[in-house]
């Protein structure tokens, strides 16, 4: 039985970068796991990571920063797994946690491509005003 599929909805842009984090939770069993893992993409309202233990949605899990020393409560948003790694996604308990230090783009924010014969930029491409109602 194959499930549908559900849209992704993102208040942010998930920006691809890769971060060493010790990640913290409770197994089914009440025993405490620590283990290292990283992210694959980061966004301001959490990330998407790898992770060598199962967990669930809606689990609670810590993440610490060594780089800053900081942590912050975090919940398991979904789970995947393809071939043979496990992605996480997750989410800060915390409505304004700035636990990346990064200013993250707008979610409507389109990224701007590089001319392959020129190497300049060429920014995204905006509604033009085709008529005089679409300037009101």
């Amino acid at each position: 039985m194959q499930l549908a599929r559900r849209p992704e909805r993102r208040r942010s842009v998930r920006v691809p970068f890769q971060l060493p984090l010790i990640v913290q939770f409770h197994n089914a069993e009440g025993e405490l796991i620590q283990l290292k893992a990283h992210t694959q993409a980061m966004s301001a309202h959490g990330a998407l990571m790898l992770l060598d233990a199962p967990v669930k949605p809606g689990q609670t899990i810590h993440l610490f920063n060594d780089v800053t020393s900081e942590s912050v409560q975090c919940y398991v948003t979904s789970v995947r797994e393809r071939r043979d790694r496990r992605y996480v996604g997750i989410g800060f308990s915390c409505p304004d946690c700035h636990f990346w230090h990064i200013t993250f783009p707008k979610a409507a924010t389109r990224p701007a491509t590089r001319s392959g014969r020129t190497g300049a930029l060429i920014p995204a491409v905006r509604h033009q005003p085709t008529s005089l109602d679409d300037l009101k």
